[in-house]
């Protein structure tokens, strides 16, 4: 691995490392710049929309906490996100407008970890800036930013935790302090959104296979690793206990909820009685599904009706949860009606999600839309709604100190250049629009497949050329790969389709889910062309001519 990198550090010729290393601080200077100037171009251009479909709910938690009305709370929802906010709050204010700015800084932190991941793997610069953009720059993900949600600090927290497992693996970092790093920050990630267990798997499986120590210690810090992160998920239900806060239910029934109504046996199986209630209505929902799925999206939530038709007189809240989880484990561990999930569900919406393959599913709100959700859970006690208009913050606090306000352009400059950023395919259009020298791009609001598929088709293609390629490799009947290229690759393109597999094998193809890929999505994609330059490289090694002088 070091010798790969000691071979082709980048893909510019050999220089004086002094040169190259204050190329390469500008290089990145300039990269993070205009990735910042892309998220402000969002935040000014929708500066008072910062709640989505689900982000009202942590908002809530966070004000019952600083306000001491945390038992009364009855949010169904892991309070990791409250309890960041919360930090926030006491670091900087009570206010809407530091939550969203944070999670923009956050986001461009989780295209820096990923960047960084690839780059300890042995990647040149070069292809680490690649994955750095293509993590950062996707509409999708800046959109989710500019609204206060799970998404953010979840995706950089597994960043953060896939970072320094790379640190044990590719740079011998201490192995006890790396594993109980990882297993904390798996409990956090955990504790912001339970479905992000099956990031925490691969993490620590690719941690346990990577490891360059014995098995038994191996298992040793996989195991420290787990236990922690049991631990600090665990925490929240403690607390509860302690403090005498009653659980209000959770979203379990609600997400057993879809895989019941959309693959369930209505005819045969336990609880008949109730099946038969609700059976002529989930054949009826069932029939009209197609393969583009619903036409409506609204349609997609067809599942809980089916649900309520499922309890009889005198069911609780608590009763018919325990009707649903057993129909969710007999759907899951009958062979037919799994059968029927994976092949009439799971793989039609991964598709839909990955490759914007599904109108319904693939349309994006637009940012303005959130207005609603604004309105529906206002909180004075983050000053929410702000009362911002567009261009008012560059207006409000873009006061350059005197020196630099000669040079740089004045507030007006600024707005204008931030709203033709916007205009490069991420402001809502109803068409294609120019991004530069010709090319063309969706707006991610449109009904047009967008980057994703790009990236999602890279990554695929570097599974398979993982999957072929390395038998092949042991095997003899082609060149090894590099170690490194193979463990980060295989890192980005296993936590790119778990974070899409999971929500979408229980609920849907929903595009914010796609959230959760895109960053790993980037990483692959970045490390696929590594691959590409390294076989070109290798390939010309090989085609040069021997220039030895035989002895006559």
């Amino acid at each position: 691995m070091n010798g790969a990198r000691a071979g082709h550090a980048g893909v510019l010729p050999a220089r004086p490392g002094w040169a190259s290393s204050v190329a390469w601080f500008w290089i990145w200077v300039g990269a993070i710049g205009a990735v910042l100037m892309v998220h402000l171009a969002f935040l000014v251009t929708w500066p008072d929309h910062f709640i989505h479909e689900d982000g009202g709910a942590y908002v809530i938690q966070a004000e019952s906490i600083l306000k001491g009305q945390y038992i009364e709370d009855a949010i169904k929802r892991p309070y990791g996100v409250a309890v960041f906010l919360v930090l926030l709050s006491k670091l900087f204010g009570p206010h809407i407008l530091v939550f969203v700015v944070a999670q923009h800084l956050a986001s461009v932190g989780t295209a820096l970890l990923i960047a960084a991941t690839v780059r300890m793997a042995g990647a040149p610069r070069f292809f680490a800036l690649l994955a750095f953009l293509f993590a950062a720059l996707h509409g999708r993900i800046i959109h989710y930013d500019n609204t206060v949600g799970a998404e953010t600090i979840t995706n950089f927290l597994v960043a953060l935790a896939a970072f320094i497992a790379a640190g044990a693996a590719f740079r011998k970092w201490p192995v006890v302090l790396a594993s109980a790093a990882v297993g904390l920050t798996l409990g956090a990630v955990m504790v912001c959104r339970s479905a992000a267990i099956g990031q925490a798997a691969v993490i620590l499986l690719w941690l346990l296979s990577m490891l360059d120590a014995g098995v038994l210690r191996r298992l040793g810090a996989v195991a420290l690793a787990t236990v922690l992160a049991s631990a600090v998920y665990s925490t929240p239900a403690a607390i509860n206990a302690v403090i005498g806060k009653t659980a209000v239910g959770s979203e379990s029934a609600a997400v057993m909820a879809f895989v019941v109504g959309y693959s369930g046996d209505f005819d045969h199986g336990v609880h008949l009685d109730r099946k038969a209630q609700a059976r002529p209505f989930v054949e009826q929902m069932r029939a009209a599904d197609t393969p583009s799925g619903w036409a409506d999206g609204g349609e997609y939530q067809w599942p809980f009706g089916a649900v309520g038709r499922l309890k009889m007189p005198g069911d609780t809240d608590a009763d018919l949860g325990r009707v649903v989880r057993d129909i969710f484990i007999e759907t899951l561990t009958t062979p037919s009606t799994l059968y029927r999930h994976l092949t009439k569900h799971f793989l039609r919406e991964m598709y839909f999600l990955l490759f914007d393959g599904n109108a319904v599913a693939r349309q994006t709100p637009n940012p303005q839309a959130y207005e609603f959700f604004v309105k529906r859970d206002a909180s004075p006690f983050f000053e929410s709604p702000t009362g911002l208009k567009p261009g008012q913050l560059v207006q409000d606090y873009y006061k350059p100190w005197w020196p630099l306000s000669r040079l740089l352009p004045g507030a007006d400059g600024v707005q204008l250049g931030l709203s033709q950023l916007m205009g490069r395919g991420y402001a809502p259009n109803s068409g294609l629009v120019k991004f530069c020298c010709g090319l063309k791009v969706s707006t991610e609001y449109d009904d047009r497949p967008g980057p994703i598929v790009w990236l999602s088709g890279a990554t695929l293609l570097l599974a398979l050329i993982l999957l072929v390629g390395v038998p092949a490799g042991y095997a003899g009947g082609v060149r090894q790969l590099p170690r490194g290229l193979v463990a980060v690759g295989a890192l980005m393109v296993l936590l790119a389709l778990v974070s899409a597999a999971f929500p979408t094998f229980l609920i849907y193809g929903l595009n914010r889910y796609a959230y959760y890929t895109i960053p790993f999505l980037g990483g692959a994609s970045a490390v696929l062309l590594w691959l590409s330059f390294d076989r070109i490289v290798a390939y010309r090694s090989r085609s040069k001519p021997s220039t030895r002088v035989t002895a006559t």
